[in-house]
């Protein structure tokens, strides 16, 4: 009689380690900064520092840093090959409008948002930190390819 082992709990943690490592290089005071920088102009009348819209990007550009970071396996000679790219754009875009819609619900009633400069300030946003993921984890791989 065979024994039936669940691979779902080692899946798990290796996922767990992987983005605890992506982590390290994270800078929470960078992403505020990014998040300030690129939302303050589109939100005219909104104080951007400790706010649930601060609170809302943190989370979603996490969520992009780590899902750039997991890409990174699929690098080969400095870029990503275009089957991944694909899925990799359909990954960030989903994070992207997570965050719109969310920012579009908060600012229906501002009659100085332009909706389509918030999109594009979305958009921005999210690639950025997504890029810096990819790049974190290309890096990371090396090192301990080096290590080796």
């Amino acid at each position: 009689m065979g024994i039936v082992i669940s691979l779902e709990p080692h899946r798990i943690q290796k996922e767990w380690k992987e983005e605890k490592r992506l982590l390290q290089d994270l800078d929470v005071r960078e992403v505020k900064a990014t998040a300030e920088k690129v939302f303050t102009p589109v939100f005219h009348r909104f104080e951007f520092p400790y706010s649930f819209l601060e609170e809302a990007c943190m989370d979603l550009a996490l969520e992009a840093f780590l899902s750039g970071g997991k890409f990174s396996r699929y690098v080969e000679n400095r870029a990503l090959p275009f089957t991944f790219q694909l899925q990799a754009g359909a990954a960030a875009g989903g994070i992207a409008e997570e965050l719109y819609e969310f920012m579009q619900c908060w600012v229906e009633d501002d009659p100085g948002c332009y909706y389509k400069e918030m999109k594009e300030a979305v958009d921005s946003f999210i690639m950025y930190w997504w890029k810096r993921g990819l790049e974190t984890g290309v890096r990371k791989q090396s090192t301990d390819f080096r290590k080796r």
